[in-house]
């Protein structure tokens, strides 16, 4: 069975409302099993503490703990991660076209996009087709356009800009190596070291010979702000678990197809593995860390249910899923992130979305067949077999705005 990827990741802001104050896990659809917190005869588990019931009549995205400081918003590190359309940690290199252009997950899905979002490539961006971006254009390394290549904002190269395709660029462009190309047309300053050489049919406001320094577009590095593996080892002591009769282990080694639903809250779980598929439920203002690798025989779907729900997502370890990943309910509205710290592929099958913000430094995301993107991806590469279609959802460069600062636990 082919892998696939669905994934749907939230940037927007409500008051949580708490559906279930019970984790509810079933088999399938339909058979429910007790929570841990019930008591024999289902009778509910007693009254949450405080400190849960308090943080569930807050609002804004998720507060994570942080053992090496005081707690951050989880929009925080939305927004220092998510400021690409599509960013590759290592090279970009494209057989099929490649189109990226924006909207506001805010106002509504995504009907018609709007002339932004930005691509970025640490390594060498190549491409022997159609490269359209309505934004700006950074690559660490080299450029090289076998067709071509147009660019809505401003573009920086850390490398040559090669080709004999047709560059077209609305703003600024920045080279730091040789320039070699079919045409150029630049509509501000073109900017090139002196001593390197400039070839081809050139257009521009300006020609500028100075030194260029093109830093790194996309924020790798595996520790830091963005540290998934130390947020995780943090929420398997501090979390909701037991408010809502939820076990460390409730997902570990199930047999046949799982339901779990989840409430507003902060959540942990050792690892999810199963013979069979998983759908995992977000109703409120939601986190979920899972401390090891997500292994399922079937699907893991994702879905995000209610007015106001939210869902991060962190997964310290890898993701091999045998059927389909769905992480959303192909709604083209964002409402989930995922954080995935581990190693490996995840597959968008045949005419198949991929909606939301997905952070995963260490993952191959494969693209099979014309593939829409709804919100963000940073990743270690990205491979499409056919037209790729990435829209940024921009509400999401501003979610930090929807931290609300009283809401510390």
């Amino acid at each position: 069975m082919r892998a696939g990827v669905w994934l749907l990741v939230g940037v927007l802001a409500g008051a949580c409302t708490v559906r279930d104050p019970v984790a509810q896990v079933r088999d399938g659809e339909d058979a429910s099993v007790p929570g841990e917190g019930e008591e024999d005869g289902g009778l509910p588990p007693p009254p949450p503490p405080e400190d849960w019931a308090t943080y569930c009549q807050g609002s804004g995205p998720p507060v994570l703990v942080n053992g090496s400081g005081p707690s951050v918003c989880s929009g925080v590190l939305a927004q220092q991660a998510f400021t690409h359309a599509v960013c590759a940690c290592e090279g970009l290199a494209l057989s099929a076209p490649l189109r990226v252009d924006a909207f506001h997950g805010s106002q509504g899905p995504y009907t018609t996009g709007e002339k932004a979002g930005a691509l970025g490539v640490n390594g060498d961006l190549t491409s022997d087709n159609v490269v359209d971006v309505g934004g700006a254009v950074s690559a660490g390394g080299l450029i090289r356009m076998g067709f071509s290549l147009s660019v809505g904002d401003s573009l920086h190269g850390g490398g040559a800009l090669l080709g004999n395709g047709t560059f077209t660029v609305a703003k600024d462009a920045q080279v730091r190596g040789n320039v070699g190309v079919g045409s150029l047309t630049v509509g501000g300053r073109l900017t090139v070291p002196a001593g390197n050489t400039l070839t081809g049919t050139l257009q521009a406001a300006e020609v500028l010979r100075q030194p260029v320094e093109v830093p790194a577009p996309c924020g790798c590095a595996p520790t830091g702000a963005l540290d998934i593996a130390g947020l995780v080892a943090h929420h398997a002591q501090e979390n909701h678990n037991a408010d809502i009769g939820l076990a460390p282990s409730a997902l570990e080694g199930f047999t046949g197809s799982r339901r779990l639903e989840l409430p507003c809250g902060r959540f942990y779980l050792d690892r999810i593995s199963g013979e069979g598929g998983l759908t995992l439920v977000a109703q409120g203002r939601t986190a979920l860390f899972v401390g090891g690798r997500v292994s399922l025989g079937d699907q893991l779907a994702v879905e995000v249910q209610g007015p106001g729900a939210e869902l991060d997502l962190f997964i310290a370890g890898d993701v091999a899923v045998t059927g389909p990943l769905r992480l959303g309910s192909g709604t083209k509205l964002p409402r989930m992130r995922v954080y995935i710290a581990g190693p490996g592929t995840l597959t968008v099958e045949v005419d198949s979305a991929l909606t939301g913000h997905l952070y995963a430094p260490q993952v191959l995301l494969r693209l099979s067949g014309n593939a829409d993107v709804f919100g963000s991806v940073l990743v270690r590469r990205v491979e499409a077999s056919s037209t790729a279609l990435f829209h940024h959802d921009l509400d999401v460069l501003h979610a930090a705005d929807a931290c609300v600062s009283s809401s510390t636990r």
